[in-house]
């Protein structure tokens, strides 16, 4: 009779462990899809104006976004608990340093609720391009309607939205930097494939 309620005990035990389990399983898998999933559809449309942001910088102040007009702008919006955010920022880094500052802008926007945070994630891997801060996301959640990480959008010279990527590229692959450059001179068909 004991050994048939220790083994009853055992029993229940285990299945209120595969139970505990796989909730916990199903719960990681639900966060980290989390990061690359597709967004609602929004107001920015590509070929609209982009916003006019004041983008904050993490010593303090602002910085109005028009001060890139003139140049295409990839504008990364990031956050260190993202995998895919964190996996493509080296080769962001990588496209800033390809392409010319006169006619090219590769800024990062982090939606860290922790600006220390961000700013050392950044420097321990040696970020160099133009970084921001969006602490409270009133940027990112309130004008640019983001729900899912990592977001580039891809702004024109005139300060229209070209083109508007969900989820994890390879920014510094041949292909990518062709199509920048190409968008650049006008020809924008190439962002299609990114």
């Amino acid at each position: 009779m004991l050994i048939d309620s220790t083994l009853s005990s055992l029993m229940l035990f285990a299945r209120l462990l595969r139970y505990a389990l796989s909730v916990v399983l199903a719960g990681a898998l639900l966060l980290s899809a989390g990061c690359d999933q597709a967004p609602p559809p929004d107001r920015l449309t590509e070929g609209g104006a982009f916003p006019a942001l004041h983008l904050p910088r993490f010593e303090g102040g602002t910085i109005p976004f028009d001060s890139y007009r003139g140049r295409l702008v990839v504008l990364n919006v990031w956050a260190t608990w993202c995998p895919p955010c964190r996996a493509e920022l080296p080769s962001l880094d990588r496209l800033a340093s390809q392409l010319d500052a006169r006619h090219f802008a590769v800024i990062g926007l982090s939606v860290d609720s922790e600006a220390d945070i961000a700013r050392e994630f950044l420097r321990e891997r040696n970020v160099g391009f133009p970084s921001y801060i969006d602490a409270d996301q009133r940027i990112s959640r309130d004008i640019l309607e983001i729900r899912a990480y990592p977001v580039t959008f891809i702004v024109g010279p005139q300060g229209r939205l070209l083109r508007r990527i969900v989820g994890e590229r390879e920014w510094d692959a041949p292909g990518v930097v062709a199509a920048l450059r190409a968008a650049f001179a006008g020809d924008t068909r190439a962002l299609e494939s990114l």
